[in-house]
């Protein structure tokens, strides 16, 4: 029987962790027991928000948000996605032309809090001053994040769409000029910058809806420009892990690093010349699993969005809340 500390981790079924999943990389020192349970993001970040796991991918508006309430989470500077989210924001070309437009408008999303949407809203307020209050809410999933103190009304679109139609239904509203924007999850990273993935052929079952940016040379430049390059997902410890054992973070974030070093038998050929395009693109590489001034500058972007949509009230000290540093 090993006398090793158990370490529980619950992970996405990603290539660049994919490693660790099956026991080819692991952690000197330490067993770790990776939960073989493979779920949707949101079930997995819930779960480990709700004291499940040792170790878990959790979204990064969520993970700042369950800080500043007082959760006893750190973060590890391990990030499997991001990339820019212009291409996550749809219109119709039918009854929207400009960005400008959507002041006062009917604005559509999955879910309030999320990630990608708090992402999405930053773009709007920084690239075109269009302001969290200057648009009505509507979401369209059942996991709808609405608090009490939001300066914005959120509605529920009823009915509520079955669950895996939530973007169909916006698709559909956005067609027929009863929504005029919506922000959906899905295809960041190299799929961000170039265009491609499975969200727009999906937006785009009903007619004339697309994105309202798609333009790859803006949206190069505008990440090159702000130095912002979104994260979507980090990973997080829980404080009494590293209270317990101080040399585990960064033998973990090494840990990542071997597994994203070995990902490309995971990989199909086409997102292994994707993510080579986007790290000559950047001059950088996205995944190199440090908190370096893009990541600090990202990260405190995320946490000012989230204060100006009324989903937090506070700057947390982005420094102190990451450890493992390799």
């Amino acid at each position: 029987m090993s006398t090793k500390p158990k370490i529980t981790l619950g992970l996405p079924d990603h290539p660049r962790c994919q490693a660790i999943i099956d026991g080819k990389v692991g952690v000197d020192g330490y067993e770790l027991e990776v939960d073989p349970n493979f779920t949707t993001s949101g079930e997995r970040h819930y779960k480990y928000l709700h004291g499940q796991w040792d170790v878990g991918e959790v979204s990064a508006a969520s993970l700042l948000r369950a800080i500043e309430k007082g959760q006893q989470l750190l973060a590890i500077p391990v990030f499997f996605e991001r990339g820019p989210r212009q291409r996550n924001i749809y219109h119709c070309v039918n009854h929207l032309k400009h960005p400008s437009e959507l002041k006062g408008k009917k604005f559509g999303c999955f879910r309030y809090g999320a990630t990608a949407v708090v992402w999405a809203r930053g773009y709007l307020l920084d690239a075109h001053n269009i302001k969290t209050t200057d648009m009505q809410w509507f979401v369209s999933g059942r996991e709808v994040f609405i608090g009490h103190e939001l300066p914005v009304k959120v509605q529920r679109i009823e009915p509520p769409p079955p669950f895996g139609e939530e973007k169909l239904v916006l698709s559909k509203m956005l067609s027929e000029g009863e929504l005029h924007g919506a922000v959906v999850p899905g295809d960041n990273g190299y799929a961000g910058f170039f265009g491609g993935g499975e969200t727009p052929p999906m937006m785009a079952a009903y007619p004339g809806v697309k994105p309202l940016f798609e333009n790859n040379q803006e949206i190069i430049d505008y990440v090159k420009k702000t130095g912002i390059n979104p994260i979507m997902h980090v990973l997080s410890i829980r404080r009494e892990v590293v209270d317990r054992y101080p040399d585990f973070p960064a033998k973990l974030t090494r840990a990542f690093m071997d597994a994203r070093d070995v990902a490309a038998p995971y990989m199909p050929a086409e997102e292994i010349v994707g993510y080579q395009k986007e790290r000559d693109m950047l001059g950088e590489d996205p995944y190199a699993y440090v908190m370096g001034e893009n990541e600090k500058r990202s990260l405190a972007a995320l946490n000012r969005y989230q204060i100006e949509q009324g989903l937090m009230k506070t700057m947390l000290p982005m420094d102190d809340l990451f450890v493992g540093h390799a």
